[in-house]
């Protein structure tokens, strides 16, 4: 598999040398088998025959590989280019029997069988299409491995597109940590300084710890659960903090969530888009409940607020209110992370509720 993943930018003595062993390769076998076959294992002017059909085989290659296969595969035109190639190696098939109607024979060959196979009475023969044959087979190698090289460059851009993509979003998530979070924490944190409150220092601790997670802790692509937990929980209790006692807030998670390792900012982007719309303005029996079931091989997620009657009227006229650009992003990295082990549903009725399900992938134990 080397050779097809190996990319280089110039020509560098290992490559000269690979391409010296490929065509030396080529010069022995021919000279082995045609000997064999032939002229009863002569193997000296079989070794000087395929010396002097070479540079064809050589040209022809070269031109196909490095002229006509980037120009047409760059439009995928390549009826136009096998049309090129068939060309070719025809007009190759002429001048190869020229060679050796005209030159090898008279200045290499001394060989009976050879000379009488020749038929030096007829130029135009069922020779030039062996002879055709004979050039497309080789190019054809070559061409494969060509073609197979641009398949893994083509799959490892489209590896480093998906990459840089999902850092992109990850980034974008990153600032999603709303305005108003902070600026209400800190008034509240402000609020505790100044009537000397023991919690000052503690709300602080939590903040610090939010931001380092998600600016520093959060730039893998996969973090250890217990610390997008920590942060789950460090962050719903700067919400308890902004919202006291007028929300119900139910926070629990089942099973240990020690070796196994998660998608970072996965989970908290569920919770923070339940606080943003969740709540009603009067807090008048509302609510958000937050549950973490952590299995052997699963993650199962619920996060389920109430809507009070005028957001739901509104969110059944305008659903993307509620479900915002963010979890749209989150779900898109949900899916080119976890391709199809991972299950998310979305519900809209008297309450809205998101449950994650994320199966065998990179919940597995970390080694």
């Amino acid at each position: 598999m080397l050779i097809f993943s190996k990319k280089y930018s110039s020509w560098s003595l290992e490559r000269i040398l690979r391409h010296v062993a490929y065509w030396t390769f080529w010069w022995l076998f021919y000279t082995v088998v045609n000997a064999g076959i032939w002229d009863n294992g002569s193997y000296r002017p079989w070794f000087l025959f395929e010396l002097h059909i070479l540079p064809l085989k050589l040209s022809i290659t070269y031109f196909t590989i490095y002229y006509l296969f980037p120009k047409y595969a760059k439009d995928k035109t390549y009826i136009t280019f096998f049309l090129w190639v068939i060309g070719l190696v025809m007009l190759g098939g002429f001048v190869f029997r020229a060679i050796e109607f005209y030159f090898v024979s008279e200045y290499v060959f001394s060989s009976e069988v050879y000379l009488k196979k020749l038929d030096k009475t007829k130029f135009f023969s069922l020779n030039i299409v062996y002879k055709s044959l004979d050039l497309l087979f080789v190019v054809s190698l070559v061409l494969l491995i060509k073609f197979v090289q641009r398949q893994v460059e083509q799959e490892r851009k489209t590896k480093s597109l998906i990459t840089q993509k999902l850092e992109t979003e990850l980034n974008y998530l990153k600032h999603q940590l709303q305005p108003h979070f902070l600026f209400n924490t800190l008034n509240n944190l402000y609020g505790l300084i100044i009537t000397k409150d023991e919690n000052a220092g503690e709300i602080v601790l939590k903040l610090s710890e939010i931001l380092n997670y998600m600016l520093y802790e959060s730039n893998d692509k996969e973090i250890p659960l217990e610390k997008e937990l920590a942060s789950l929980s460090n962050y719903i209790e700067l919400e308890k903090l902004r919202y006291g006692d007028e929300l119900s807030i139910e926070y629990g998670v089942k099973g240990s969530p020690q070796n196994r390792k998660i998608a970072p900012l996965i989970l908290i982007s569920f919770v923070e888009n339940a606080f943003k719309h969740g709540p009603s303005d009067e807090l008048v029996n509302s609510w958000i409940n937050i549950q973490v079931d952590i299995e052997k091989d699963s993650l199962h997620f619920v996060v389920e607020n109430s809507i009070d009657e005028e957001r739901l009227m509104e969110n059944k006229k305008n659903p993307r209110v509620v479900s915002g650009i963010g979890l749209s992003n989150v779900e898109k990295r949900l899916e080119l992370i976890y391709g199809e082990n991972f299950d998310l549903k979305i519900t809209q009725e008297d309450t809205y509720r998101v449950e994650l399900t994320i199966n065998n992938h990179e919940l597995s134990h970390s080694r």
